[in-house]
């Protein structure tokens, strides 16, 4: 179909409503004819921006995903800007559950692929060692993928657990030391630990780089010996 020659609503705007749409009535609901009728204009008119439906999806990947933005120059630690990016990437996939398939294949898309090349580009100038930057950046993402899919399973599970049957776990859950944002974070950045410390082990360096804020040991109890039955003098057998 030929592009009309005027624009009468910007590109942007388009994907803001096709991400609503996306993300309230599920990525089957968008069409090019509901998404005309939502922004009250010809359906034709989106021709003008894109060619078919398939392009507004990945447009609307690429907007769920603005926030994940290497920076312009390393005015911050390489480690404060990178979980900042890894969290804006979970916060992503936490909100926009409908387009995790897509921005799986993001790279195949072309989404994000100019910033992550940046990425990998500022680690290497910040000295990261070279051959930690892709496992940590896989390892990252994964679990960031992990993390928002656990949490909107367990947003939308309508199963009751029975707290008589399961009295452990329960109390262990009521207990928990960590809020999900503090696992997450502290799950990350021992991620970035381990695989820089790999990395360089790896490449044989002497001295490898130290591990900030090292995780604390769990506390183990001394085991304490059962008292030995000592058996009476005159022969006669112990009582218990």
């Amino acid at each position: 179909m030929a592009r009309p020659r005027t624009a009468l609503i910007s590109k942007r705007r388009a994907l803001e409503v096709a991400l609503e749409i996306i993300d309230k009535e599920g990525i089957e609901a968008l069409s090019i004819r509901h998404l005309a009728d939502r922004l009250k204009i010809n359906g034709a008119t989106l021709y003008h921006h894109f060619e078919n439906k398939e392009e507004i999806i990945v447009g609307a990947a690429r907007l769920a995903l603005e926030a994940v933005r290497t920076p312009q120059s390393p005015d911050e630690p390489w480690r404060v800007w990178l979980m900042r990016n890894v969290r804006n990437l979970r916060q992503a996939f936490r909100d926009h559950p409908d387009l995790v398939p897509v921005m799986l294949g993001r790279q195949p898309l072309g989404i994000g692929a100019a910033q992550l090349d940046a990425t990998v580009a500022l680690l290497w100038a910040e000295n990261v060692p070279v051959g930690a930057i892709a496992p940590m950046l896989e390892a990252l993402e994964l679990y960031a993928i992990g993390s928002a899919l656990h949490e909107a399973r367990r947003g939308m599970s309508t199963e009751v657990v029975d707290a008589a049957a399961t009295p452990y776990l329960t109390d262990a859950a009521a207990r928990s030391a960590l809020t999900p944002d503090e696992l997450f974070d502290l799950v990350c950045e021992r991620i970035i630990d381990s695989v820089v410390l790999a990395a360089v082990e790896r490449a044989g360096s002497t001295q490898a780089p130290p591990i900030p804020n090292p995780a604390p040991q769990p506390h183990v109890p001394p085991q304490v010996p059962a008292p030995a039955v000592v058996p009476p003098r005159d022969g006669t057998r112990a009582s218990a």
